[in-house]
């Protein structure tokens, strides 16, 4: 039952196999493959269509312009955050300070009230 499903599949298979012409690199082929369209153009330098030297200078200081003002914005940044920094140790500073002196003032209290106590 097996070789009346085996032969004939195999017999069709290598059939259909056979049908398909084996592919060979000619002139028709190559001629009946799409051409290849670009859509840049080289340009010379000296050519027409170049970039003048006026042009480059003008975007070579619009480049420079965002550069600078890009460094410049990157800084204020730096010296904002540095100043808020400097600002809170200040603070502390202050704070410190002020708890020194509180502590200083209570413990000058202290003898104080123990001289009041012991006449």
């Amino acid at each position: 039952m097996i070789k009346k499903i085996l032969v004939p599949s195999f017999i069709i298979s290598i059939i259909s196999c056979s049908d398909k012409a084996p592919a060979v690199n000619n002139s028709d082929n190559l001629d009946a493959a799409p051409q290849m369209v670009y859509d840049t153009v080289a340009i010379d330098s000296f050519g027409p269509g170049a970039t003048s030297e006026a042009v480059m200078a003008k975007i070579n200081a619009v480049a420079i312009k965002k550069e600078q003002d890009s460094l410049a914005a990157i800084a204020k940044a730096e010296k904002e955050k540095l100043d808020k920094e400097n600002a809170k140790k200040e603070l502390e500073k202050d704070k410190e300070k002020s708890s020194d002196l509180k502590s200083g003032a209570e413990k000058a209290s202290k003898p104080e009230e123990a001289q009041q106590k012991a006449p």
